[in-house]
C-alpha cells in the first residue's frame, strides 16, 4: 500500500513539474499564461503542439484514477485496499487528417492495478468500485467507424466493450459502485462478457430518424478474454455471440431535460453462470429500461453547464434466470450539480440499488433470505479543476453476496482522477 502510494505521489509531482514550464490553453486554443489549475489537461498544451495535433484530427486522451477502500464494519473482513486505472488512447477524425468524410478511428487501452476489495473482504454481488478488475493491461477499443447522411446513422467495426454504449444512465455513472453501471454480478475471476474491462471484436450501428430519437444496436462475440491475453477473437459455439439493441428519447429542449431508454441483451453460446440450474446452459436475455429526469434547474443553468437536481431510475430482469446471475435489479437515486455558491462543477448525490439473484444462484447460497441484496451510497464529487477532481464515498450494504450469512457491510472509499 505505501509503495502504491508513494509511486503516486512520484507520478503526480513529475507531471506538475513538467507541467508547469508548458503553458496553459485557453477555449480558443490559443496559449495563454493560465494559472496551472485552470488549464484543461494536468500536462498543458505540450509546448502548443497539442492544439496542432488537435488541429490535424488526433485527440491524445490519459486519465489516471486512484482509489483506496476500506470495509470498516461486517462483510467478509475488515481492510483496505487500493485499486488504480491508467486509461490512455488516441482519437483520430479522418476527416482532418487525411481527407475522409465522416470517418474516425479509436484505440483506447487500460492498464488496471492494485488489489481487490471486494471479493475477498466485502463478498457483496456488485463490486464496490466500478475500475476493480483483475490487473493486467487490456485494450478496450480498436475500431473504426462511418457516419452517413448528415451523421443520422453511423456504423463501427472493430473491437470495443458492450457497455461503451449501452445500458448507460447519465446521473447514476455519477455513483462509484459497479451496480450503476452493467447490470452483471462480479466474481472477481478474469473473463467474461465483453464489457468493463474486457473487450470483443463485432459491429455497431445507430440511426437517428429524428430530433431526439436515436435507435442503436450491436453484435459482438459473446465471451471475451477468457485467458489472459488480449485480442482474443474467437467466434464458436461456446462463446456466441451477443446481441444488443436500445431505443433511446430524449427531451433536450424542454425546460426540465430527460432521456428514456428500453434495451435488451441476448446472448447465445454456453455461459458460465454460477449456480446455474445447468453446467452448461445455453443462452439468455437481459431486458433493461433507464429514465433520467432533470427535476429542478437553477437559473443559468444550461446543456453543456447543467446546474441543480437529477433523477434516475433503472429497472431490468434476465429470462430464462437459469443463465443468468441477476434475476432482475431496481434502482433510483438523486444527484445535485453546483450544490454551493462558488462550487458549481461539483456533485453530490444519494442512490439506491437492490438485486435479486436468479434461483439458481440463490439456490446455491448459505443463509436464510437468499438472493437479495440492497446497496446504498452517498458520494460527494469535488472539481478541484478541470483536470482534477476528489469523490469520497460511503456504502452500506445489506445482504453482502445475497443472504443473511455475511454480515452488512459498511465501506468507506476516496477517489481520485487526474486528466493528463
Amino acid at each position: 500500500m505505501r509503495l502504491r502510494a508513494a509511486s503516486l505521489a512520484l507520478l503526480l509531482c513529475a507531471a506538475s513539474s513538467a507541467a508547469q514550464s508548458a503553458q496553459g490553453t485557453d477555449n480558443t486554443g490559443q496559449t495563454a499564461n493560465l494559472p496551472w489549475l485552470q488549464w484543461d489537461d494536468a500536462t498543458g498544451d505540450w509546448w502548443r503542439s497539442r492544439p496542432l495535433f488537435s488541429g490535424k484530427g488526433f485527440a491524445f486522451t490519459a486519465t489516471y484514477t486512484a482509489q483506496v477502500w476500506g470495509n470498516v464494519s461486517g462483510g467478509i473482513e475488515q481492510n483496505a485496499a487500493y485499486l488504480g486505472l491508467l486509461q490512455f488512447g488516441l482519437d483520430i477524425d479522418l476527416e482532418k487528417a487525411v481527407g475522409w468524410r465522416g470517418g474516425s478511428f479509436n484505440t483506447t487501452w487500460i492498464w488496471t492495478m492494485g488489489d481487490q476489495i471486494t471479493v475477498p473482504f466485502v463478498g457483496s454481488d456488485f463490486a464496490v468500485s466500478g475500475i476493480e478488475a483483475p490487473r493486467g493491461f487490456r485494450a478496450l477499443d480498436l475500431w473504426l467507424q462511418q457516419k452517413f447522411f448528415g451523421d443520422n446513422l453511423t456504423l463501427r467495426a472493430g473491437m470495443f466493450n458492450a457497455d461503451r454504449d449501452f445500458t448507460i444512465s447519465e446521473y447514476s455513472s455519477f455513483f462509484l459502485n459497479s451496480a450503476f453501471g452493467w447490470p452483471i454480478v462480479y466474481d472477481g475471476r478474469l473473463g467474461g462478457e465483453p464489457a468493463y474491462p474486457y473487450a470483443a471484436p463485432g459491429i455497431y450501428a445507430a440511426w437517428q430518424p429524428a430530433e431526439g430519437w436515436i435507435f442503436q444496436t450491436a453484435v459482438m462475440q459473446g465471451a471475451a478474454y477468457t485467458q489472459d491475453a488480449n485480442f482474443y477473437w474467437n467466434f464458436d459455439r461456446m462463446n456466441g455471440l451477443m446481441f444488443l439493441g436500445e431505443s433511446i428519447y430524449s427531451w433536450r429542449k424542454a425546460e426540465l431535460p430527460g432521456t428514456a431508454k428500453l434495451g435488451a441483451v441476448f446472448q447465445t453460446g454456453y455461459l458460465d453462470v454460477p449456480g446455474s440450474d445447468g453446467e452448461n446452459a445455453w443462452g439468455g436475455g437481459f431486458y433493461y429500461g433507464i429514465v433520467d429526469q432533470s427535476l429542478y434547474a437553477e437559473p443559468g443553468s444550461t446543456e453543456d453547464t447543467p446546474q441543480g437536481l437529477g433523477w434516475f431510475g433503472r429497472g431490468g430482469f434476465a429470462a430464462p434466470q437459469q443463465t443468468s446471475s441477476v434475476g432482475f435489479i431496481v434502482q433510483s437515486g438523486l444527484v445535485y450539480t453546483g450544490p454551493f455558491p462558488g462550487r458549481e462543477r461539483d456533485s453530490i448525490g444519494l442512490a439506491f440499488a437492490w438485486d435479486q439473484e436468479s434461483r439458481g444462484e440463490a439456490n446455491a447460497l448459505t443463509g436464510s433470505n437468499r438472493g437479495l441484496e440492497m446497496i446504498f451510497e452517498a458520494s460527494y464529487q469535488a472539481q478541484i479543476s478541470p483536470w482534477f477532481s476528489v469523490q469520497p464515498d460511503i456504502q452500506y450494504i445489506l445482504q453482502p453476496g445475497g443472504s443473511t450469512a455475511i454480515p452488512n457491510a459498511l465501506v468507506l472509499g476516496l477517489s481520485v482522477s487526474v486528466d493528463f
